[in-house]
């Protein structure tokens, strides 16, 4: 009797013939669980955390991208409209934005100069409590983001009584999260990339919990 076993190449070729394929394996699409939770400088418990949390979030992987230099780092603020002297209440707008989305630099020096006077405009509100951390995470952090935390508490205060929109608050927490990523830059090269996951998910925590805030 003819043998009805044929040879693996023939099969193939006889499933194609008949519009079929072999199976092919598909690659997972990385993530920063499995790329980077191994990794020496993330050992520590917030990190962890971290990547048990947000681990399959693209953001947390770009974070950690930027932290090991694997992609060009963005530390780029908003815009913000000039004042043009023109209107007192845009100008007082103006004024919120270019404070509230700017650098940590520019808000020390306007509180330095303004807080407890009516200068340069009334209404202002100059309040300040740190930060608060991330529900479900207990983080540290929250000293090294207080800089960042401050100048977000001036956009969020001020912006919600002034011009209060989805648009300016995702503004003002993109600055945050901006503000706390040059923080994490100007740290030694192995304790940025635990930073930088620290930075997303202070962001995350604002993104997802800071609407009743603003």
């Amino acid at each position: 009797m003819r043998s009805l076993l044929l040879p693996a190449a023939l099969l193939s070729l006889t499933l194609m013939a008949c519009g079929q394929t072999t199976p092919q394996t598909v690659s997972a699409a990385p993530t920063a669980a499995n790329a980077y939770a191994q990794r020496p400088e993330l050992q520590d418990a917030d990190s962890q955390a971290i990547l048990e949390k947000y681990g399959n979030d693209p953001g947390l992987l770009e974070a950690l991208q930027e932290a090991y230099g694997e992609r060009p780092t963005d530390l780029s603020l908003p815009d913000a409209p000039a004042i043009t002297g023109l209107d007192l209440a845009s100008d007082r707008l103006a004024y919120i934005k270019r404070t509230g989305w700017g650098s940590v630099g520019n808000y020390n020096n306007q509180y330095a100069a303004y807080a407890g006077t009516t200068r340069p405009y009334a209404g202002l509100d100059w309040g300040r409590d740190g930060c608060s951390v991330p529900t479900g995470l207990g983080l540290s952090y929250r000293e090294d983001f207080r800089p960042a935390c401050n100048v977000h508490d001036f956009g969020y205060r001020n912006l919600k009584v002034y011009q209060r929109t989805d648009a300016n608050r995702k503004t003002t927490d993109q600055a945050f999260h901006t503000n706390m990523n040059a923080i994490c830059a100007a740290k030694s090269w192995y304790k940025r990339p635990a930073c930088y996951s620290a930075a997303f998910a202070y962001y995350e925590g604002v993104r997802v919990g800071g609407g009743s805030s603003f």
